[in-house]
């Protein structure tokens, strides 16, 4: 569970102004830009207008969204969460929408959807961007009409939801190719934030650094003195961080886990452990193709640098996320252990 007691931590001894900014402890900002984006979020969850979130894989979407709701008025606060990725058609409606008993084969049992579940609370929609484009109408009624139909039945349901909504996607690039409506896009950004890549908060990087390596020593009992070398800095500040605070974060736990005593060394410092995968650089060249399937400890590794999110890996490998997921399951990996895992 992600557990915020409403500080931001700036990386200075002096609280911020609180009349100013919002305070979370699982939000590190040391970065003026993402400090003004955040300043807004009271405004924003003092709302029931939609909000979007964009942003690359890593930046903290699902973070900045949990704040909007814990900001939120109480009833407010109670929050479903539903990754549309690799979701079917017949099972996106489902899982929104609910089904009534009987809808298909299969449907042994009613089921209520996340809407109906979320009812009164809010819910959290995450890669939005990735919802089949058949949803999409059903997705706009719920939302500007707060009505839903569950699969099987024609009779309209009326509910009271607080939507955020996330994607790490290009969605006006989407609408463009005919992947997104841009009526739904309309609806879903009446509030929009945007967070910036951690390349462009330079002054973020090694306070995040040093917050992991304290978090990672303290629970793996090394050293919490752990300091990073001059040339160890120099490596992490020149980093141009695609997978972002995520891709940070592995690289500062295996650096603290493979060091030895308390600093860490530029050699200490394992970006990209697996180098005949491209990095997102080499893909937006049309670069580094995979040849073949990775093998399991390789694939754990991938989705655990993606936090097991499937869509943002098969961006990244340019495979499709069936692919990804025919992979996961003859290798037996755990994806949910891996998604609960970013989420401790």
């Amino acid at each position: 569970m992600i557990t915020i007691d409403h500080r931001v931590v700036q990386g200075q001894d002096d609280p911020a102004d609180p009349a100013r900014t919002p305070e979370f402890t699982d939000i590190i900002t040391a970065d003026p830009h993402l400090t003004e984006i955040l300043s807004w979020l009271p405004i924003y969850a003092d709302t029931d207008l939609p909000i979007l979130l964009t942003g690359e894989p890593g930046t903290g979407k699902e973070l900045v969204a949990m704040a909007i709701f814990a900001l939120g008025p109480p009833w407010r606060r109670t929050c479903q969460r539903l990754n549309c990725a690799a979701l079917t058609e017949s099972l996106a409606s489902s899982e929104l929408f609910g089904h009534v008993r009987g809808a298909f084969t299969g449907a042994d049992q009613a089921r209520p959807g996340k809407f109906r579940l979320a009812h009164g609370g809010s819910l959290f929609l995450d890669e939005v961007g990735e919802l089949p484009l058949a949803i999409q109408p059903k997705l706009l009624r719920a939302v500007e009409q707060g009505e839903i139909e569950p699969v099987g039945n024609d009779a309209a349901v009326k509910v009271d939801v607080r939507l955020v909504a996330a994607s790490n996607q290009d969605l006006l690039r989407l609408i463009a190719q005919g992947r997104f409506r841009q009526d739904l896009y309309d609806r879903l950004a009446v509030l929009a934030m945007h967070l910036p890549p951690l390349r462009e908060r330079p002054a973020d990087i090694m306070l995040l650094a040093g917050h992991f390596a304290r978090k990672t020593a303290r629970r793996y009992g090394r050293d919490q003195s752990l300091q990073f070398s001059g040339a160890a800095r120099r490596r992490l500040e020149k980093q141009p961080w695609p997978g972002n605070v995520r891709e940070l974060r592995n690289v500062v736990t295996r650096a603290v886990l493979f060091s030895a005593g308390s600093l860490i060394r530029e050699e200490d410092l394992a970006f990209n452990p697996y180098p005949s995968f491209p990095t997102q650089s080499n893909l937006a060249m049309g670069e580094g193709m995979p040849a073949s399937r990775p093998s399991a400890v390789q694939l754990k590794a991938l989705l655990d640098s993606e936090g097991g999110n499937v869509s943002a890996l098969s961006r990244r490998l340019q495979v499709c996320s069936k692919t990804i997921y025919r992979w996961v399951r003859s290798h037996h990996i755990d994806l949910m252990g891996i998604r609960e895992a970013e989420l401790a």
